[in-house]
């Protein structure tokens, strides 16, 4: 089996549990997205600056290195809270498996930035992608408790769109130096950029949300800043642990490829929902799921 591949996969189970944990952020302490995605970013680029310090040493930065990383941190300091807010607006399931885009995307963007070129059961995968997204769109059309339930999704995909891009950067970061430094370098900017942000804007890093919607989706009962703050550094953990095998995975495979496994935490995304956020028709989006996944693997061997 090949590395890349489990490397992804660990990369897929782990992603998915950040999501869950990105939802219940948004509802535990009531802080706003923005502080979220400040403290998750400031602990996971620390977590990650220590590891690298621990298992690398010195870091080799070549030439093209802080191109790469800046283009990517400020795509990702655009993606990160768009997605934060199609999990408020939308079904925790639904929005999380408009991800499954990223791949589809990145056969387009990775010959554009990387000179990687699709074949055809890489096109047909795409195909086949795409339906299966569609059967867990108007799977969730069958809910009216969710007002915002397409906002969500059109947010959802915009994050694709964007991770396609960064996904290229990502690569090429971490080539240009390690698996570690590149994402603790790319986190810092990221806890930079929504620090200056908070502090001209509220004066302040830790930002109280207004109240969101009253929605009948159950959701975890809202705590106090302290349970937020805890579930955020949660947040910065799993965000540290994704990183460093999505790096790892770009590094030993074709990144189209090992983005395609890595969305197969999707069929994760649809159990963590159902399980946590009491989301309905699962199995209609496990349809749907299953279908995409079809065309995830086809992606995968062309």
């Amino acid at each position: 089996m090949f590395i890349w591949f489990v490397l992804a996969l660990g990369s897929a189970i782990s992603n998915s549990a950040t999501q869950v944990i990105q939802k219940w952020a948004i509802s535990a302490g009531r802080l706003s997205k923005i502080s979220i995605t400040f403290l998750s970013s400031l602990t996971a680029s620390l977590i990650l600056f220590a590891l690298s310090g621990l298992v690398i040493g010195v870091p080799v930065i070549q030439p093209g290195f802080w191109l790469a990383i800046f283009i990517t941190s400020i795509l990702n300091a655009i993606a990160f809270p768009i997605m934060l807010k199609a999990y408020s607006l939308g079904e925790f399931s639904t929005v999380y498996s408009m991800i499954l885009l990223t791949p589809v995307f990145l056969v387009f963007t990775s010959f554009f930035f990387l000179g990687e070129v699709p074949t055809l059961p890489g096109l047909v995968g795409v195909v086949l992608t795409v339906v299966g997204l569609s059967v867990v769109t108007l799977s969730g059309h069958r809910h009216t408790q969710v007002p915002n339930f397409k906002k969500g999704n059109w947010l959802g995909i915009l994050v694709a769109l964007i991770w396609s891009v960064t996904v290229n950067f990502d690569k090429l970061s971490a080539r240009y130096t390690d698996a570690f430094f590149a994402p603790a370098v790319s986190f810092g900017i990221l806890a930079f950029c929504f620090a200056s942000y908070l502090l001209i804007r509220h004066r302040s890093l830790l930002v109280r949300a207004p109240r969101l919607p009253d929605i009948e989706e159950p959701m975890p009962p809202a705590g106090s800043i302290k349970a937020g703050l805890l579930i955020v550094l949660l947040l910065g953990l799993s965000l540290a642990l994704g990183n460093i095998l999505h790096n790892s995975a770009l590094l030993h495979g074709p990144a189209s490829y090992t983005i395609a496994i890595k969305r197969t935490g999707v069929l994760f995304g649809v159990i963590w929902g159902w399980l946590f956020f009491k989301e309905k028709n699962i199995a209609g989006k496990a349809l749907g799921a299953a279908i995409a996944i079809g065309g995830v693997v086809l992606i995968l061997w062309s």
